[in-house]
């Protein structure tokens, strides 16, 4: 391989890496971030009062972590993403999601490591790729109305 060709791994960039998206996916990781590894009261009472509710925020989060990359991936909401791309995009979220389990594990000790997060953390991601999936022919409508 030479210098200047790309291994297959790496997507070709076709927008400005920083845009609206990106900016927007940058602030909700970074709330994601503090959320999952700050110490938060529990003793009060919460609005999900069901067993299981956190597995469901959980699943609403990375949902939105997914969504919010692939519109910054994307760089407009008029362009599809390529498998190639959708499967970076649930790597990187995957991989996300696990370094946070295990930096609640091994660095926080108000906060444990579960599989059972991890495992609603990657349903979140899978839906929130099916949802850019089922929108793009909205979105390209808005582009080009009929």
């Amino acid at each position: 391989m030479s210098m200047l060709t790309k291994p297959w791994w790496v997507p070709k960039i076709r927008h400005r890496l920083f845009n609206r998206f990106t900016a927007t996916f940058l602030l909700y990781a970074s709330g994601i971030t503090v959320l999952s590894l700050a110490r938060i009261d529990s003793s009060g009472q919460s609005f999900l009062r069901f067993e299981g509710a956190d597995k469901l925020v959980h699943c609403l989060f990375y949902f939105g972590f997914t969504f919010l990359l692939a519109l910054a991936c994307k760089g407009s909401f008029t362009r599809a993403l390529v498998r190639k791309e959708q499967i970076i995009v649930a790597l990187i979220a995957m991989i996300y999601s696990g370094l946070i389990e295990l930096l609640q594990g091994f660095f926080t000790v108000y906060r444990s490591a579960e599989l059972g997060d991890f495992v609603a953390n990657s349903v979140g991601v899978i839906f929130g790729l099916v949802a850019l999936k089922v929108l793009d022919p909205f979105f390209n409508r808005m582009k080009n109305p009929k």
